[in-house]
């Protein structure tokens, strides 16, 4: 098969991580696959580069561009003469339709991330792209979701239930594992000894991470429990980013309590430093980070959203979203609990995660989808 998969931008983050670890691993099956990024490249590029994946960029420069960036789409589609163009997210989704529309000879494949994701707290461009993909939903050839909730709520929100499967995420368990030089590098850069414990929380900066939930979940342990503890908050790429969650953590006087980290692909590293991770998000499709901290060990506190429960099972706590107080019981009650933090616990937590979400089985399940509608 000739694939190309099509996204916004190649900067760090789950979903592009995912597409890049997929189409690493159609590449290897033996499929011709190549990548068109609407933004600039971004990090994963050379990445892609390194395994033969031919990486191109329509280079738009502002959302109202159009016209010019889905020329650039329909010469390359012709060049290329894919059998599938495989997109991921609203604003890409509409621009593949488009391209299909005005001459696109090739199985249409949407991507689907999230899921319960309240479209209210974004702009209306986001809104307006999200009622096309729902009204549009009956023309892609096949629309996957990463997740059950997000097939589910795609569903609610009238995507056609006709063209939905659910292929889940894939997890890179030969580089997400329990690493001690990394974990004792991390904690140096940190100058945290092992005394301390670490708690963290990983994701970009948005308002679906819900960071002031985590913050002031933390500002509400047991003083004496918040002595030993330092918290990681990793994800941002500018001060301006975090200049309100920097403020928000003054204002609850816990700031001194956390490290921010930017955004810049050591999740591997950053994971290992930790001794719990927390996700605190109103709304998730599957959470590549959780997944990932499992793989390398860790306990997880999170929210229940998405596919969050399955992912987690008993290898971790799950609460309530936007209940800051029932996550600040719950980070005290695994920071209490010693069988979270045995060797035994860290092998069964990874077993769990290699058996159910590997790379192969992503792009096995992959593979199997597309041929059904070339």
């Amino acid at each position: 098969m000739k694939v190309i998969f099509f996204i916004r931008s190649l900067e760090v983050g789950g979903a592009e991580r995912q597409m890049a670890n997929l189409a690493v691993n159609l590449h290897a099956r033996g499929h011709e696959i190549s990548v068109v990024t609407m933004y600039d490249y971004g990090a994963i590029a050379e990445d892609l580069r390194r395994n033969d994946i031919q990486v191109f960029s329509l280079n738009k420069q502002h959302r109202w561009q159009f016209l010019q960036p889905l020329f650039r789409l329909r010469r390359l589609v012709k060049k290329i003469s894919p059998d599938v163009l495989h997109s991921y997210g609203p604003e890409v989704n509409i621009f593949a339709l488009c391209d299909r529309f005005i001459g696109g000879r090739y199985r249409l494949v949407w991507g689907v991330r999230n899921a319960g994701l309240n479209r209210k707290m974004y702009g209306r461009f986001e809104q307006l792209l999200y009622k096309a993909e729902c009204r549009l939903s009956t023309v892609p050839d096949l629309i996957i979701a990463n997740s059950d909730a997000g097939k589910k709520l795609s569903v609610t929100d009238g995507f056609s239930p006709e063209r939905l499967v659910v292929i889940k995420n894939g997890i890179d368990t030969e580089k997400n594992y329990p690493d001690p030089l990394l974990r004792k590098a991390q904690r140096a850069e940190w100058a945290v000894d092992d005394k301390k414990t670490v708690i963290g929380l990983i994701g970009r900066i948005d308002p679906q991470k819900d960071h002031k939930n985590f913050i002031s979940a933390i500002a509400q342990l047991p003083d004496q429990q918040k002595e030993d503890l330092k918290i990681v908050c990793a994800g941002y790429r500018n001060e301006t980013q975090i200049s309100d969650l920097r403020a928000f953590a003054r204002d609850l006087q816990v700031e001194e309590k956390f490290i921010w980290e930017k955004h810049d692909g050591r999740v591997v590293k950053i994971l290992n430093g930790l001794d719990i991770l927390v996700s605190a998000s109103n709304a998730e499709g599957f959470s590549n980070v959780l997944a990932e901290g499992l793989a390398v060990g860790l306990p997880c506190v999170a929210t229940d959203v998405g596919d969050s429960k399955s992912i987690v099972r008993e290898f971790g706590l799950i609460v309530p979203a936007a209940d800051p107080a029932a996550l600040s019981r719950a980070i005290t009650e695994a920071l209490a609990n010693p069988a979270f933090f045995s060797n035994v616990f860290a092998q069964t937590a990874r077993e769990h995660i290699v058996r159910n979400f590997s790379i192969e089985a992503l792009g096995q399940r992959t593979e199997t989808a597309l041929k059904v509608i070339i």
